[in-house]
């Protein structure tokens, strides 16, 4: 069934906000296999910082959260995101820009610091399967700066999911 052009549109502004959420998502579970279904096996990117590299893998190599996580660098990441905007959308092609804030809590003493961080996604798409996915990314640091953390739970305190709901007996 073929859309009309303007619900087609709609269609796939929310296929690709539902990729980029679940990047987010990932991103701050920890979640390497769950980042990696958001980009082409052929991705390019360039992360602030860091060397331009080509391919999945490469990338997922090459972002820092998850070595922060890793090493307990960083107890806990939430990327917020602010304005998308959608430049470009074709049948198989589209660009956006994403702006995000990333608070990463960073174990200290005397306690713990939030490094905040003002992040641009510079992101070329394509049509995958029906799926869309991320072909090209460019990472921007815009500013940022760390504050004193008040409270802080690691990415294991986390609470993931709901509680088993309790069982009535009759």
């Amino acid at each position: 069934m073929t859309l009309p052009p303007e619900l087609q549109a709609l269609v796939d502004r929310a296929a690709i906000h539902d990729v980029l959420m679940r990047y987010f998502h990932a991103a701050d579970s920890a979640d390497k296999a769950l980042v990696r279904t958001c980009f082409t096996d052929d991705v390019k990117a360039r992360y602030h910082g860091r060397a331009p590299v080509e391919g999945a893998d490469a990338l997922i190599g090459q972002i820092a959260l998850f070595d922060a996580f890793g090493s307990g660098a960083c107890k806990i990441a939430t990327h917020f995101v602010g304005n998308v905007q959608y430049k470009l959308i074709g049948t198989a092609h589209a660009e956006t820009e994403t702006n995000a804030f990333a608070f990463l809590v960073r174990p200290a003493q005397p306690s713990d610091q939030v490094a905040m961080r003002s992040l641009r996604y510079l992101d070329r798409w394509v049509r995958q399967a029906g799926l869309w996915k991320i072909a090209e990314r460019i990472h921007t640091l815009d500013w940022h700066g760390e504050v004193p953390a008040s409270a802080a739970a690691t990415l294991a305190q986390r609470v993931n999911a709901f509680p088993a709901p309790p069982t009535l007996s009759i």
